[in-house]
């Protein structure tokens, strides 16, 4: 006996099937692909700028020091004529 079911046709998984509306970091699994979703997470978070803000405040600088390194880094780009 022949099956009769036909065979859904590949559907490719675009970034909007995947976006959660009103939350920006989130991102939702579609048909069960998680490496996909996960990759997508990824880039959220990179372009969002959160990995670089968390290692920033890993470790506390004094505004004196901040104030500090930023004169310094001035300081070297002014040409001295």
């Amino acid at each position: 006996m022949q099956d009769n079911r036909q065979k859904k046709p590949y559907k490719k998984i675009r970034r909007e099937d995947m976006e959660v509306p009103g939350c920006f970091t989130a991102v939702k699994v579609v048909n069960g692909n998680i490496e996909l979703a996960l990759k997508a997470f990824k880039r959220k978070i990179k372009d969002s700028g959160k990995i670089e803000e968390l290692k920033d405040r890993k470790e506390y600088i004094k505004p004196s020091a901040v104030k500090r390194k930023k004169n310094a880094t001035s300081g070297e780009s002014r040409v001295q004529t």
